[in-house]
Formats: structure tokens, C-alpha cells, sequence
């Protein structure tokens, strides 16, 4: 089964880690200042909710319904692989998934632009047309999501790269039905069957999350999703983005 590859999985230095001493689960600090937030995307109150709020009450749920059982001691990555398919692990399962979508949401971002390089929008022009393209059917997703809900660009098990949403507090990588949805080019997998059993879309690794959750844009934004999904490539840190992509660069299929 497809899985986050470790080179990834070191690489990401991760916000939420296994603490080995005690074996539970605690964050380590935001790999940059957000003394001043996020801004023009996210305000000092909006990170410091998400952060030190939403994502702590999220990790004291892991680590107290994990303590004492076969899932005590496992990353967060594990907890997820392992309960994605037992419906009477669903709490467990969703305070893990969203701990790690949020910590991987904050890690995508920088209070300083970064500048794509060459290399990443060549490689995103090659699979979806051109940079903006990129971008606009990365935020017609989000903005087409009802509900609560994440938008990713991911590296799908057929290594392509797509623009994908899931549900609630789904994360990208566990196994997905072909309900959800997943693009390139504008085009939805989830309603044109027989590109679903052409190239089936079934596990992806994200290089790339958007929170379209309410209490990730309505602190700032109330209802206007649409500056909120805007102004979020303005502090997207596509160093981070890159080194993510780096080790499956080889894997990456021509686009078609």
C-alpha cells in the first residue's frame, strides 16, 4: 500500500512529533516568527488559535485515547494508516488526521513570500498547462468545497500531480474512494468514470494543504472564502512546497 516515503517524512520536520521519553505526542515550535500572524492571509489571533489552541486540544485527544492501547507509542502518520479503516476507531482517526492536515497547513506557510523556483512551476506547468492554471483550479476546488473540508496538490500513486479535496478531517493519504474529488487540468476524476478506470486515484502524497475549514477563515475573513483562498498563495512557502516534491521528482509521470 502506498505510503509517505521516509525520505519525505524526514524531510517535513514535522509540527506535531512523537516525544520517544514519555511516548506521547506534543509540538514543536512554528519553523518560523509568527509574532506579527500571517499576514496578508492570516491575522496573530487566527495562528494563535489554530496553533496553540485548536492543534493542542487536537494532540491531548491523540494522546489520551491512544495511552494504554496498541496505538501508544505510534506517530501520527501510523495512527492514521492504522485506524483509516476501522469505523470504531472514527475518533481517534479524526483528531489524528486533523492534528497532522493543520500541522502540515502551518508548515506550508512563511511570513515572508517565497518564490517559487523555475524548477517547481515547471513542474506544476507540466502536469496541469500552465502555473495559473495551477492556481485557479486549485482555488476553484477549495472555493467548491461545501462544508469543512482541506484542498491539497498532491502526487498521486501514478505520479501525477493534482489538485484533490477531501472531507471534514480526511487526510490525503489514506485510502480514498473515487468519490473524492481530484483534478488536472480543470477535469474531475470523481465524475468521469473512465478516467477512474483509466488511472485510478487512490492514495496521494500532499505537498501542498489548504484548511477550508470555518474556523481556519472566519476569524478573518467571516464569509469571503474567496480573499481567504486568495491571499493564501501570498504567504505559501514553496521551499517547503519543493522539498516535498523533491524526492519523488524521478516518479512524476509526463502529463497526458
Amino acid at each position: 500500500m502506498f505510503r509517505l516515503s521516509n525520505r519525505l517524512r524526514a524531510s517535513a520536520r514535522p509540527i506535531v512529533q512523537l516525544t520517544h521519553k514519555a511516548m506521547f505526542h506534543q509540538r514543536t515550535a512554528l519553523p518560523y516568527d509568527a509574532t506579527n500572524g500571517l499576514e496578508p492571509f492570516l491575522t496573530k489571533p487566527a495562528v494563535d488559535f489554530l496553533y496553540n489552541k485548536r492543534l493542542a486540544q487536537l494532540i491531548d485527544n491523540v494522546n489520551r485515547m491512544t495511552g494504554g492501547t496498541d496505538h501508544e507509542g505510534k506517530s501520527i502518520y501510523d495512527v492514521i494508516y492504522a485506524t483509516a479503516q476501522n469505523p470504531t476507531q472514527a475518533a481517534l482517526l479524526n483528531n489524528a488526521s486533523q492534528a497532522w492536515n493543520i500541522g502540515f497547513f502551518l508548515e506550508s506557510l512563511t511570513p515572508t513570500y517565497i518564490e517559487p523556483r523555475d524548477s517547481m512551476k515547471r513542474d506544476i506547468a507540466h502536469h496541469f498547462g500552465t502555473f495559473e492554471r495551477f492556481q485557479s483550479t486549485f482555488e476553484q476546488s477549495a472555493l467548491g468545497l461545501f462544508g469543512n473540508g482541506w484542498t491539497w496538490l498532491v502526487v498521486s500513486s501514478s505520479g501525477e500531480l493534482a489538485v484533490m479535496n477531501t472531507f471534514n478531517a480526511v487526510s490525503p493519504f489514506t485510502a480514498l474512494p473515487h468519490g473524492h474529488k481530484a483534478s488536472r487540468k480543470g477535469v474531475s476524476y470523481a465524475s468521469l468514470s473512465e478516467k477512474i478506470d483509466e488511472r485510478p486515484f487512490v492514495y496521494a502524497t500532499p505537498i501542498l494543504g489548504l484548511s477550508m475549514w470555518q474556523e481556519a477563515f472566519i476569524p478573518d475573513y467571516a464569509i469571503d472564502r474567496e480573499s481567504y483562498v486568495q491571499n493564501f498563495w501570498k504567504c505559501v512557502n514553496w521551499s517547503a512546497v519543493e522539498e516535498r516534491l523533491s524526492p519523488m521528482r524521478s516518479s512524476l509521470q509526463p502529463a497526458w
